[in-house]
């Protein structure tokens, strides 16, 4: 473990002893993962609404990470906020779990997207690629749908009233 350790050591000879002591730093390393706590890297959100995905923030080394902020690199127009935004320590061995705010563009078409989130610590940086399946409303689905049913019934109106003369 990383620490400062006392390593008393000597010498001896026919006509005298001699004794001293030496001082040993571990630093420990640097190690640290970003994931989920199920492991999972994907999710899906509807567009213009905001959802929320729990990130796991896991310090694999042997020495303490301080100040451990986060950014993301997401489409244009989509926001990516974490509660909370940074993690003033996390002590080696130890975990901890995040908030991810991810809100797809309002105009966003439907489909796979990837949003690529980071936790970064002075001393290392770890990243996560999330594959987001972004779904539309179904608002505009049933609208259209709703034209066409009025089209048909219009279509099918002209031709009885004024079908073969």
């Amino acid at each position: 473990k990383a620490g400062e350790y006392k390593i008393p050591i000597g010498a001896v000879s026919a006509e005298e002893t001699i004794e001293t002591e030496l001082t040993v730093i571990i630093t420990g390393n640097y190690e640290m993962k970003l994931s989920t706590p199920t492991g999972l890297l994907s999710f899906s959100a509807t567009a213009g609404q905001e959802r929320a995905v729990t990130l796991e923030v896991s310090n694999t080394g042997s020495a303490d990470l301080k100040d451990i902020k986060f950014s993301s690199w997401a489409p244009s127009n989509w926001t990516v906020t974490f509660e909370p935004d940074h993690i003033p320590l996390l002590p080696a061995g130890e975990s901890q779990e995040v908030q991810a705010l991810v809100k797809p563009d309002g105009k966003a078409i439907a489909g796979d997207y990837v949003v690529q989130m980071t936790a970064k610590a002075p001393e290392v940086t770890s990243n996560a690629d999330f594959r987001v399946t972004v779904k539309t409303s179904t608002l505009w689905g049933l609208v259209g749908l709703a034209i066409i049913v009025l089209l048909a019934i219009g279509l099918h109106r002209t031709f009885k009233v004024y079908g073969r003369r």
